[in-house]
């Protein structure tokens, strides 16, 4: 506070009061920039996180590494040795051309006119003849029948009969092969209902109304495919968010190599997959990622997915590339879990056993070695290598028996298109 003019100007108590009102007033405008400073900041914050700051790192990503390439909003262009290569003969060879395609294949034969001179309107001499190959569209067309149905009395049985429609189901007005194609474009292609009504001149609500009734009449059968699905000798999980009609939920789902099975549920809870596997005996393996449900509901064999484990640990070598410790162990502990989940495709019968053992022992002795003499000091990376020293059985399914997979890819898959 100033030195006062007058002596006596400090016992003022309007000159006190003007004092203390203005110290407040520039305490609030302190704090006011001080709240400012820290919203821009949180504004940068999350722009980067949005926008992934101008890179994939799988820290700016929505879902980390695992997140997919429809869900990053801004990717950066890559660079010419990332780039796909594509194959084929070198610039500037001829080629081979294209083959006229065998005869005996296709489905009609046309001989065209010879032609004539588009300036006389003469005809042409010296003739040659070749042969050419057309794939042509012919487009779905939608076709309405009506029927004269007799009706009739027996005079033996004493009941009356009526003349059967073929392919048509009783009170239906759409016959079996028009349900099959728009229930499998609609939930098998993704096309939407109204682009299906409005293709076969229908209103979209009577398609609705059709897929609720066999809906209905196919309920009873989904204890056939939970016994299918539970005897089956490999099998697949996972679960993936799900927001219908404005509510959030999860979609489950259970998969076999011909089987899928789908639960819409509001919960992530465990009681879903235990509700699907049973309380019987649990036979086969299933393969799964790391949550907890799994293995609280499941008491059979698991195999964890190598992938999600790959990811997890590439995550720390992208968030500290300079560390000692990851640049010493993370690059060949991911290419061996690589070679791990590409067994299947390269070696068959027993080629597969012995390369699957030894891939096996290397990452076994590859996280061991370490962790013994202590060299790792990292807690993260320790704990992962401690996890699957300590869950063997778990991440090994795949050693001696090619048909188990060594990640969860087939569920993934499954699961997207929703």
């Amino acid at each position: 506070m100033p030195p006062a003019k007058c002596p006596y100007l400090h016992r003022c108590n309007k000159y006190t009061d003007l004092t203390c009102q203005i110290d407040r007033l520039r305490e609030a405008s302190l704090a006011k920039d001080r709240e400012i400073a820290r919203l821009k900041a949180e504004n940068e914050r999350l722009k980067a996180a949005q926008c992934g700051g101008g890179q994939t790192s799988s820290k700016a990503l929505p879902f980390g590494s695992s997140t997919p390439s429809s869900k990053i909003p801004l990717k950066p262009n890559s660079s010419e040795e990332s780039r796909r290569r594509l194959g084929g003969r070198p610039k500037g060879h001829e080629g081979c051309g294209r083959n006229a395609g065998d005869e005996s294949l296709a489905d009609e034969r046309t001989e065209l006119p010879p032609p004539t001179c588009p300036v006389t309107g003469k005809k042409l001499a010296h003739c040659q003849v070749r042969e050419r190959s057309v794939l042509h569209s012919v487009p779905a067309r939608v076709i309405k029948k009506h029927y004269t149905i007799f009706r009739a009395w027996c005079p033996e049985c004493g009941c009356y009969h009526e003349s059967e429609v073929p392919g048509v189901m009783p009170h239906f007005a759409f016959s079996n092969d028009l349900i099959a194609q728009t229930l499998v474009d609609h939930f098998g292609n993704g096309m939407p209902m109204g682009m299906l009504a409005r293709r076969m001149g229908v209103k979209k609500s009577a398609l609705f109304n059709m897929s609720h009734r066999i809906a209905e009449m196919l309920e009873s059968g989904t204890t056939a495919l939970l016994d299918e699905f539970r005897s089956a000798p490999v099998k697949h999980a996972d679960e993936t968010p799900w927001s219908c009609d404005g509510k959030n939920g999860y979609a489950w789902g259970f998969f076999t190599l011909d089987l899928s099975i789908y639960r819409l549920r509001q919960t992530r809870s465990g009681s879903v997959a235990k509700d699907v596997f049973g309380d019987g005996q649990h036979t086969g393996v299933l393969g799964v990622d790391r949550y907890a449900a799994y293995g609280t509901a499941w008491k059979g064999k698991i195999q964890y997915c190598l992938e999600h484990y790959k990811r997890n640990v590439r995550d720390l070598l992208e968030a500290e590339p300079d560390r000692k410790e990851y640049k010493e162990f993370i690059p060949h502990f991911l290419d061996l879990l690589k070679e791990a989940m590409t067994l299947r495709k390269r070696f068959k019968g027993p080629q597969y056993d012995t390369e699957s053992q030894r891939v096996r022992d290397e990452i076994l002795k590859w996280i061991s070695e370490p962790l013994k003499d202590g060299r790792i000091k990292d807690g993260r990376l320790k704990g992962y290598f401690e996890y699957m020293a300590s869950n063997k059985h778990r991440f090994f399914q795949w050693v001696r028996h090619p048909e188990v997979e060594a990640e969860n890819n087939l569920a993934e898959r499954r699961l997207r298109p929703m």
